[in-house]
């Protein structure tokens, strides 16, 4: 099993979560902002996606480009 090293730090992991709140918002529970059904769909599980990464403090994204906002131990 791989381990997840966190490579999200506090301001990224509040910043993915609210956006994740306002994807779900406007995916799942007001769809006429989007228009297209779909589309909204998408949205409201790409909200999911951010809000799970931000729990794990984990983005794969962030892994392969080597990037880590986790501040640094003293």
């Amino acid at each position: 099993m791989i381990a997840l090293q966190r490579n999200m730090g506090r301001v990224d992991q509040l910043i993915r979560l609210t956006i994740g709140l306002i994807f779900i918002y406007l995916g799942f529970i007001d769809q006429s902002i989007i228009g297209d059904q779909l589309y909204a769909v998408m949205i409201g599980i790409f909200g999911i996606v951010n809000i799970g990464s931000s729990f794990l403090r984990f983005c794969p994204f962030y892994l392969m480009a080597g990037l880590n906002t986790m501040p640094k131990a003293k």
